[in-house]
C-alpha cells in the first residue's frame, strides 16, 4: 500500500518559488488562489533563481515548485525521478519536505523496469490531484474556448506534454495507469477526472495529425506576440529572457494572460529581483558521481534529476550552487 502524505506542505499562506515554464506558472496561479500562497521568486530548472529582493526571505519558509531541491531541509513539490533505487526512494519518502508522485507511487532509476514506468505528466496535474484529495474545489471552466481551436483544458494538458503522452506516444499504457492513480489519489476529484475524460474523448475522435495540429496552434500562440516564449511548451530560461532585476514585459503579459484564461487573480508581477546563478551540468551517473560532486569546495549540490535511463549517456542532470552567494541571498 502506498504511503499517504499529510497536508504539511499544502498548508495555507506559504511562500513559493515557481518554474518559468507553463507547468510552473499554472501551478503558481492555482496555489496563489486556492491556498493564498505568495510567489516570491522564479527558477528555470537550470542555472538561475530570481528572488524577491524587497524583503529578507528565509529559505526554510519557501517551497520550490516543479523543481527538486536536494538539501533535506528545503521544501519542494515536483515530479522528476529523484531516487536511485528502492532504498533511496524510501529514505526520501520519509522526509515531509519532499512531495513527488514517483515517491508516493514508487518509481526510481534502477531497475529500468521501474524507471520506464515513471510519472509522465506535469507538476500542475499532481498539485490539482493533491488539492482535490484535501477537499478543495477548483473552479475552472476547462472546456471554454480561449482562442479558435484551443480550449483551456488544452493549455493544462500541454504542460509537460501530458496530452500527447496520453494519446499517441510510446508511453500511452503508462499514462493510462498514472491517470487512474491520479484519479484515485484525488478521491475522484472533478478536475482530475475531466482531464482523463477529455483525453479518452480525444483518443476516440482525433487522428494523430489533429493532435499534432492542435499542439502547433498552441505553440504558435505561446511563441508569437505578445508572449514570445522561447520554448514550444511555453517557457523562458535565463537572464536574457526573464529579465535581470525585474520581469520583462512580455513575461508579465504571459503570466497575466494565463491567470485571465484560468479565471483567477494574478499574483504580484512587480517583484524586484536579485538573482543567484548556479552551474548546470549533465553527466553519466556512476557510483562515484555524488562523491565527486560533494568534494566541490565553494558550491553544493542544489538540485538534480535522473533524466534518462541508467544505460544512456548524460542521464544525470544537476545544478551546483555557490555557497557564499546563496547564503547571502537567503539570509542564512
Amino acid at each position: 500500500m502506498n504511503p499517504i502524505p499529510n497536508d504539511y506542505l499544502l498548508s495555507k499562506k506559504r511562500k513559493c518559488i515557481i518554474n518559468t515554464d507553463l507547468d510552473g506558472i499554472l501551478s503558481g496561479i492555482i496555489l496563489h488562489n486556492i491556498l493564498e500562497w505568495e510567489i516570491v521568486g522564479f527558477c528555470d530548472s537550470g542555472e538561475y533563481i530570481w528572488l524577491n529582493n524587497s524583503k529578507k526571505i528565509n529559505i526554510n519558509d519557501v517551497v520550490f515548485i516543479d523543481m527538486f531541491v536536494a538539501p533535506p531541509e528545503i521544501k519542494c513539490i515536483d515530479q522528476h525521478i529523484i531516487a536511485f533505487d528502492h532504498n533511496h526512494s524510501k529514505l526520501l519518502l520519509l522526509n515531509p519536505n519532499k512531495l513527488n508522485p514517483n515517491l508516493l507511487n514508487e518509481r526510481h532509476m534502477t531497475p529500468y523496469s521501474s524507471y520506464s514506468l515513471k510519472y509522465p505528466f506535469g507538476t500542475i496535474h499532481f498539485i490539482i490531484a493533491m488539492l482535490e484529495r484535501l477537499g478543495y474545489e477548483i473552479d475552472v471552466k476547462l472546456l471554454k474556448e480561449i482562442v479558435p481551436g484551443i480550449k483551456l483544458i488544452d493549455v493544462f494538458l500541454r504542460a509537460d506534454d501530458a496530452m500527447y503522452t496520453s494519446t499517441y506516444s510510446n508511453y500511452t499504457d503508462n499514462a493510462e495507469n498514472w491517470w487512474h492513480w491520479l484519479i484515485n489519489y484525488s478521491n475522484n476529484g472533478s478536475i482530475t477526472k475531466q482531464f482523463y475524460e477529455y483525453i479518452r474523448w480525444a483518443k476516440s475522435k482525433f487522428w494523430l495529425r489533429q493532435i499534432k495540429l492542435q499542439k502547433l496552434l498552441l505553440t504558435d500562440l505561446l511563441q508569437s506576440s505578445p508572449f514570445y516564449c522561447s520554448r514550444s511548451d511555453g517557457g523562458y530560461t535565463g537572464i536574457k529572457e526573464i529579465g535581470n532585476k525585474k520581469l520583462k514585459n512580455y513575461v508579465k503579459e504571459y503570466i497575466f494572460f494565463m491567470s485571465e484564461i484560468v479565471g483567477m487573480k494574478c499574483f504580484d508581477l512587480e517583484l524586484k529581483f536579485q538573482n543567484i546563478k548556479g552551474i548546470a551540468h549533465r553527466t553519466t551517473f556512476t557510483s562515484k558521481t555524488i562523491e565527486e560532486i560533494s568534494n566541490t569546495k565553494n558550491s553544493f549540490l542544489f538540485s538534480y534529476a535522473f533524466v534518462r535511463s541508467l544505460y544512456r549517456n548524460n542521464n544525470f542532470s544537476y545544478t551546483l550552487m555557490p555557497k557564499k552567494r546563496y547564503t547571502g541571498a537567503f539570509g542564512r
